[in-house]
């Protein structure tokens, strides 16, 4: 199975500069935006949505565990933490797990190319989104 990094939880905890770099030096830190459906709004030059349906999507529906709860699993599930045994307890079946598998490789994979990306999503910019996990393993 694919790794995440070992220091991707260090930078998610809030260090967001290169190892060696005081924080507001170096280079600059991707950021995360929220998508507008304000008549005439568009998505800034070089920020890629990450939202549904895209790769980089959270697969866990925030109708089914709320937005927090949606939120925290996926961070687990990014940083290998949620294995098939608690995906099962949580209500996916066998196929659903290997697909969750297969899934999180692929965004780990596209995640290298992401790195100094500015990255887009729906949820309000006050409160928690899986697109700062994702921005955090991205720059690590």
């Amino acid at each position: 199975m694919f790794e995440a990094r070992p220091d991707a939880l260090r930078i998610a905890a809030g260090r967001r500069s290169s190892p060696g770099v005081p924080p507001g030096q170096g280079e600059p830190c991707a950021r995360r935006h929220q998508r507008s459906r304000k008549k005439g709004a568009r998505t800034p030059d070089g920020v890629v949505y990450a939202g549904r349906p895209t790769l980089l999507g959270n697969p866990f529906m925030v109708a089914r565990f709320g937005h927090r709860r949606a939120v925290r699993l996926h961070r687990l599930w990014l940083t290998g933490c949620l294995g098939a045994l608690s995906l099962e307890k949580l209500g996916f079946c066998p196929v659903e797990i290997d697909a969750l598998f297969r899934l999180r490789a692929r965004v780990l994979d596209r995640l290298r190319q992401l790195r100094g990306i500015d990255l887009q999503c729906w949820c309000p910019l006050t409160g928690p989104c899986h697109v700062d996990m994702l921005l955090a393993v991205a720059n690590a």
